[in-house]
């Protein structure tokens, strides 16, 4: 009977054992795979910050090159207008012209009296004939056709 006791208890003890050494696995399992979560979430948010400073590094060297170039637009107009309409026609240093003088002055002159010519709108003399106020069409015909009964 001792015997019994003892294989009992050896039993009991080998499953009450093997229940903890498996809660114990579970819980490392389970802080190793979250600490494998954290580590790659960590990764992706380096990834992440890395991308949007590259991104944001980009951007501003393309604003700084949108910006040269607007500026070198902003001369290029500027000169372009002093060549072809501000100049004088008769300077001794004229390189090119591609105006004639009484263009260029017909220009200089009509850029202050530009005029948007604007719709006028007529009124409506009288009304649409389907707001007319008389039977037409169907209407007319089926008063006809009651009146003659």
């Amino acid at each position: 009977m001792e015997y019994m006791y003892a294989a009992a208890w050896l039993g009991a003890g080998l499953v009450i054992g093997g229940i903890i050494a498996r809660l114990i696995t579970l819980k490392q399992f389970d802080k190793h795979k979250l600490q494998t979560e954290l580590d790659e979430s960590q990764a992706q948010l380096a990834q992440y910050r890395q991308d949007v400073s590259t991104h944001l590094e980009t951007t501003n060297q393309l604003m700084t090159q949108l910006q040269d170039n607007y500026a070198r637009i902003a001369r290029h107009i500027a000169d372009s207008k002093m060549q072809l309409v501000e100049r004088p026609t008769d300077s001794v240093n004229q390189e090119i012209n591609y105006l004639s003088g009484d263009t260029a002055a017909h220009i200089r002159q009509s850029l202050h009296q530009i005029d948007e010519k604007r719709r006028v709108y007529s009124a409506a003399e009288q009304q649409p004939r389907d707001y007319s106020g008389e039977a037409s069409g169907l209407i007319k015909v089926k008063q006809n056709t009651k009146t003659t009964e």
